[in-house]
């Protein structure tokens, strides 16, 4: 009997740990609205760009806003409460952009396909059907 108590007491130790810990991190992500992300990975590859590319702001009404690699990005995105997120149709600027032009097609594709993230501190993670697809890091 006392063996069961200490059993229950371990789990239930095991398990408010784990709790604290994800309330850390919730307490501690960076905002999903009104923080200006950085791209850092996409599909599996680090990416290395400068500050003032690739950013992307998400408004609490729904728009988002941001600049690729030369252009400028607009559109519309929809949350769910289970960290789903889908993401309209993005319009960018027409400039034709001499270094990471490529990137930024595949980039604003991508989008297209989200289906969730999660914030990890000052990461957002999109995901596509479970899928990591991008790394975007909060700016300072």
């Amino acid at each position: 009997m006392k063996m069961r108590v200490i059993i229950a007491l371990l789990c239930a130790a095991l398990l408010g740990g784990c709790c604290s810990q994800c309330r850390q991190k919730q307490k501690n992500a960076k905002p999903l609205t009104g923080t200006t992300w950085h791209l850092v990975q996409l599909e599996g590859q680090d990416v290395q760009l400068p500050s003032d590319t690739f950013n992307l702001v998400l408004a609490e009404d729904g728009s988002l806003s941001g600049v690729a690699a030369c252009n400028r990005l607009l559109g519309q995105y929809t949350t769910t409460p289970k960290l789903g997120i889908s993401f309209g149709q993005v319009g960018t600027t027409m400039m034709l952009c001499p270094e990471n032009g490529e990137l930024e097609t595949r980039f604003v594709q991508l989008l297209g396909g989200i289906t969730h993230y999660d914030i990890d501190f000052d990461t957002l993670v999109l995901l596509q059907d479970g899928v990591i697809k991008a790394l975007l890091r909060a700016e300072n």
